[in-house]
This record gives structure tokens, sequence and C-alpha cells, in this order.
């Protein structure tokens, strides 16, 4: 995720995180005043539902163009390798969900002696704090520390998820293979001790087209020749053009393929 989705996140968040909260201890209050009490009853409701949902609305708007993602690749400022990072969609969504959550399970109470609403002065209900403060910590980890990311280089795979890297030699990769599904992609390959093993690269939470990636996992798994050419600008450009002459075709599937296509050289 990009510098500038990691502040855009940050700041609808919080945002989220102060409306919420601005509802809960300043304008509820209000609408226990309105007259008739069913007015103020569906001014709350209304009230609510914009402090909650209104900042994921606002980040579906902001990240609408995400949810089509690109099948390309990023290059290494070496040219060394392809890179796809992480979609920031997914942490965004999760980051805003739990900072409005945050707001919303603050522990309250009126204010002794007046119709205003404050924080508990009991110790009891103060140690309850500790959840949503945990929760506005979950929601800054899911935007600022690293994400998932995957490289490929003339010598393999690396996919990262959290902070473990984990390498995938090309020449350890099973034939037939890679299995894309909705959700992921799964590599049969060869362990250190010679067995089978099997490893799954989380493809919604990557920035990228999911056929188009197990196309091209595919394509290096099986012509080894092509490899030392990852990470050029001339590999990418062949690399998108064979995708789109197999999207072109009539009899080309569409979404997520059984097998996925060949690359032709």
């Amino acid at each position: 995720m990009s510098l500038a989705w990691r502040v855009t996140g940050t700041a609808v968040a919080l945002t989220g995180l102060v409306a919420v909260g601005v509802y809960k201890f300043v304008l509820l209050a209000m609408f226990w005043r309105i007259e008739p009490a069913s007015t103020g009853t569906w001014v709350n409701i209304g009230t609510v539902g914009v402090a909650m949902l209104g900042p994921l609305l606002v980040y579906l708007w902001l990240t609408r163009r995400l949810l089509r993602p690109p099948a390309t690749f990023r290059r290494a400022r070496d040219e060394a390798a392809f890179v796809v990072s992480g979609s920031p969609a997914q942490p965004g969504f999760l980051a805003i969900t739990l900072m409005v959550q945050a707001a919303n399970t603050l522990p309250m109470e009126r204010v002794p002696g007046t119709d205003r609403i404050g924080l508990p002065v009991d110790p009891g209900l103060q140690a309850l704090m500790a959840v949503p403060a945990l929760m506005v910590l979950a929601a800054f980890a899911l935007l600022w520390l690293p994400g998932p990311e995957l490289r490929l280089t003339p010598a393999g795979i690396t996919v990262r998820n959290a902070f473990r890297p984990h390498d995938i030699r090309w020449d350890d990769l099973m034939s037939g293979g890679p299995h894309p599904g909705r959700w992921t992609i799964r590599l049969l390959h060869r362990g250190p001790d010679g067995k089978t093993g099997s490893s799954r690269i989380t493809v919604f939470r990557l920035h990228i087209n999911a056929v188009f990636l197990a196309t091209v996992l595919r394509h290096y798994a099986e012509r080894p020749e092509h490899r030392a050419e990852i990470g050029t600008q001339a590999e990418r450009d062949r690399l998108e053009t064979g995708f789109r002459q197999w999207k072109a075709q009539p009899v080309a599937r569409r979404g997520t393929a059984v097998q996925p296509p060949v690359i032709r050289a």
C-alpha cells in the first residue's frame, strides 16, 4: 500500500472515530430532548447511520477503481523483479470498521445532575476503555504495518504475508498448476526434504487480476527460457499483450479460470 493510501485510510478512519464520538457524547443527549419523541428517534437513527456508514461509503467511493485490479505488474527499481503490492481496499475497510466500532464501544454515562453524557468516572467502567483502545491500535497496525507483497524474480517467487517471507523456486513448482480459486491461488511445490508442499497466495489482498497472476506463474513454471527477462519493461509488455490476446478470443473464459491460459511466446 502506498503512502498516499495509508494517509487516506487513516484520515477516513479517524473521521469515523470522531463522528461516532460526537454522536454519542454530544448529539445523543440533544436528540433525547426533541419533541415529539418519535421525531427524535428517527433523527437519532438517521444520525447514527450516517456516522457509522458514512466513512465506509466514502472510502468505497475513493477505492471504487481498485475493485477491478489490473492485469499488470509493478517493476522493481533495479529491474530485477516484478512486484505486486497489497490492495489498499481491504485494510482500509477493516481499519475504518475498527475505528467506528471503537468509538461505538466507548463506555459512557450521564453526568450527574445534568442531561449531558460523558465518560464514566467509575474505575470498573473506565477499565472497559482498554477494548476500544486496542481496536484503534489494531486499525493503525492494519494501515501502517507492512502488508502482503509478491515478488517474481528470475529465481522464483517470494510471498510475504505479514512479516515472514516465503520463497519458492521456479524449478520446485509441480506441473499442472497453479490452481486459482476465487480468493486464493494454490501452488504445489517440492520442499527442501523433497516432499510435496502446498502454498497459498491470498489474491484478494493483492492489487492484481487473479487470472493474470495465475497465467504468469504457470507461464514461467513451464517456460524457463523467459525467466531471465523478469523485471524488464519489454517482458511486462509481452505478458500484458499475451493476456489481452487471450481475453479477446471468443472462447475465452472471464473471471476465475479453472486452469489459467498459456501466454504465447
